[in-house]
């Protein structure tokens, strides 16, 4: 799992170029429109054999039933893991330091990790 923490105003594709991405070759990466960059996607896979999965919902619509199915489903995890990580969240996050807040937060995103390797 890999995460980073950007301002508001960067698009999703600086998001994606700001991760390590120390994953294995052949690893699929899933993403919505936003990530739609054909240069991104074709330096991800030249250097480092992994696949960018970009799932429109216009695109999803046209594709075999099978696929269509596995890509909403996918689509909506993707699109449901920000709220069950924020469930998590107490209604006050107490930090002195912008690292601090920084600190908790990612221990929120741990402990949704761990919640889910344990529990699945």
């Amino acid at each position: 799992m890999e995460f980073v923490f950007l301002l508001g105003s960067y698009s999703d594709i600086q998001a994606l170029n700001a991760l390590p991405l120390n994953l294995p070759p052949n690893s699929e990466i899933y993403g919505d429109f936003a990530y739609t960059d054909y240069t991104a996607e074709d330096i991800l896979y030249e250097e480092n054999q992994i696949k960018l999965m970009v799932m429109q919902k216009k695109i999803i619509a046209t594709r075999c039933p099978l696929s269509q199915y596995i890509k909403q489903h996918i689509r909506h995890y993707i699109e449901t893991v920000f709220s069950q990580i924020t469930l998590r969240f107490p209604k006050s996050i107490y930090a002195v330091t912008f690292q601090g807040f920084l600190l908790k937060i990612q221990t929120f995103i741990w402990g949704y990790t761990l919640n889910k390797a344990f529990i699945n």
